[in-house]
């Protein structure tokens, strides 16, 4: 069994991959905070908050591990 990337509380974001599925169009900005983990054998096992300033603030989102990546704020 993979060991989980993620755990809850993290802050995330779209990988290459998650921007490139089409599911995914209203999370190509802001960012997540990891709320759930499920088993491996879910759909999409990740659940998170996700925040955008764009209009389309989702409360609850489901991603695959391989759609995030850890968010790195910008360093201005």
């Amino acid at each position: 069994m993979k060991k989980d990337k993620f755990k809850i509380g993290d802050l995330v974001t779209l990988s290459a991959a998650g921007r490139k599925a089409g599911q995914n169009w209203r999370f190509k900005r802001g960012f997540g905070i990891v709320y759930a983990i499920k088993s491996s054998q879910h759909h999409y096992p990740i659940d998170c908050y996700w925040q955008s300033n764009d209009g389309y603030s989702t409360k609850n989102a489901n991603f695959k591990q391989y759609e995030l990546k850890f968010f790195k704020p910008d360093k201005k």
